[in-house]
């Protein structure tokens, strides 16, 4: 019985962000409309609607989350110029704020309560390929090695990770690193590298190379690193002065700098489940809740991008999220549908 509650549950929720639907009670009223669907979640009461929403343990869904996720891994194809680095990954973090007199348990200051959501998203293929919620007090360099985890990958990061004992442990590691340069960083400079740049022309007309340097990170009086490290900086198109810092000596200065641009694909995502799903505003209070709808938003997020994939449409993702919402409660012969007839791909 306890398998097909949650099952339901799982159904409701997967269904509650592609409708975007605001409550609970947006839910049961669906849930008792005459609809197509029904034939696929079962209606329950307001009360145990709440009751299992607030109730049932998140961890009973994050084996199908890594599955899915597994799956996307597996099918979806690699972005033609990524692919030309190998394994590319973004590490970076959002905060999604809530009301503290609802949520004293996430309390981060006095007067607010929030979760952080340290996600390590994969460039080349599109997806999240692993998120870990915390307080949202927690900071980034916190959650690093949690996130770091393959060796021969580069890992594209924000400043805020910047950490100079761990970049020398990654360095052993063999795991490569693309960040920015704090302002008030201090390096000792060993040599200077010729501007090196790719034959695929990444960044635009306007920015600018200006060095391309190797270095130590700090000083003897500042925290000195035991290796050596690339910092290169660039002008960009508004003229700005941003300096990277890398452990990667076998890409060219120009296609540091483009996979460094790149970072802004994860802002993106942050965004995109942002706007158009439901992880801004929660529609039960305890752990479980939050965490069922964070871990449905991922997996419906995940559901459209594959859809997007098995279709080969050139749509994006919101408008297939809209036109399924339209549709979702139609009901469809499965031996005959085709996702990329559909979409008129």
């Amino acid at each position: 019985t306890n398998y097909y509650i949650a099952q339901n549950h799982l159904k409701a929720l997967i269904y509650f962000h592609l409708a975007q639907l605001d409550s609970l009670r947006d839910i049961h009223d669906f849930m008792e409309s005459d609809s197509d669907l029904n034939e696929l979640i079962n209606p329950v009461s307001l009360g145990s609607l709440s009751n299992y929403n607030n109730n049932i343990n998140f961890e009973v869904y994050i084996p199908l989350l890594n599955q899915i996720i597994a799956t996307a891994m597996n099918q979806l194809s690699i972005d033609h110029k990524i692919k030309e680095f190998g394994s590319v990954k973004i590490i970076d973090s959002s905060t999604v704020s809530m009301a503290l007199s609802y949520f004293k348990w996430a309390e981060f200051r006095k007067t607010k309560a929030g979760i952080k959501l340290h996600t390590k998203y994969d460039l080349g293929k599109g997806v999240p390929e692993l998120v870990i919620v915390s307080n949202a007090k927690v900071h980034d360099k916190k959650k690093m090695e949690e996130l770091m985890t393959e060796k021969n990958c580069i890992y594209v990061v924000d400043k805020a990770y910047v950490d100079y004992k761990k970049f020398d442990k990654f360095t052993d590691d063999g795991k490569y690193f693309i960040t920015r340069l704090k302002d008030n960083a201090v390096t000792e400079e060993v040599e200077t590298l010729k501007i090196t740049y790719s034959q695929m022309e990444l960044l635009d007309e306007d920015t600018t190379i200006v060095y391309d340097k190797v270095v130590y990170l700090g000083n003897e009086y500042i925290n000195k690193t035991k290796k050596k490290y690339r910092i290169i900086k660039i002008i960009d198109a508004k003229g700005k002065e941003l300096i990277f810092v890398t452990n990667v000596f076998h890409l060219s200065s120009e296609e540091i700098a483009w996979l460094y641009k790149k970072r802004w694909e994860i802002e993106l995502f942050f965004k995109w489940i942002k706007q158009h799903l439901k992880i801004k505003k929660f529609i039960g209070y305890s752990l479980n809740a939050v965490m069922n709808q964070i871990i449905t938003a991922i997996i419906a997020f995940i559901m459209i991008k594959m859809v997007q994939k098995i279709a080969k449409s050139s749509l994006g993702l919101l408008k297939i999220k809209r036109l399924i919402k339209h549709s979702i409660t139609k009901h469809v012969d499965n031996r005959t549908f085709n996702w990329a007839i559909w979409l008129g791909s």
